[in-house]
């Protein structure tokens, strides 16, 4: 069932509100440089399903450029005091209808463990710019 759920950042500077159905939204997990590296692990979900309830104009963004994203982009915001990430924006015609964000949910500050633990998984081999499979190892993920 979709549910809203309120995030923000660590220092609480950036919050947001988010529409997410976590029983059939998957939590992704990938191997890419950027997941990795920051431990992001992210719902996928639409445009309009995210709203900035503070701190939008704080935001930071990194846009990671990459000619396997049919736009070449996405965008990953930071706080610029706390530096969590929250969330990015991307844009995936074939797959969400165009743009959509990727919210962190390790930053949904109302998300009970038992949602988090009954949500279904999909690893991407991001590593190999293979989203769409599951790396060979992923217990590390």
């Amino acid at each position: 069932m979709r549910k809203t759920y309120h995030g923000s950042c660590h220092c609480g500077a950036i919050r947001f509100e988010a529409d997410v159905d976590l029983s059939e939204t998957a939590i992704r997990k990938c191997n890419c440089s950027f997941c990795l590296k920051s431990g992001y692990k992210k719902a996928l979900i639409g445009y309009d399903e995210l709203r900035i309830t503070a701190g939008e104009d704080l935001l930071q963004n990194y846009r990671a450029e990459d000619s396997n994203w049919p736009e070449g982009d996405i965008d990953h915001y930071r706080c610029p005091y706390c530096g969590m990430q929250p969330f990015s924006r991307g844009y995936l015609e074939e797959i969400m209808g165009g743009n959509f964000w990727a919210v962190n949910v390790a930053c949904l500050d109302d998300v009970t463990e038992e949602e988090l633990a009954a949500a279904p998984v999909i690893y991407e081999d991001g590593k190999r710019d293979r989203q769409d499979r599951e790396p060979e190892i992923t217990v590390y993920l």
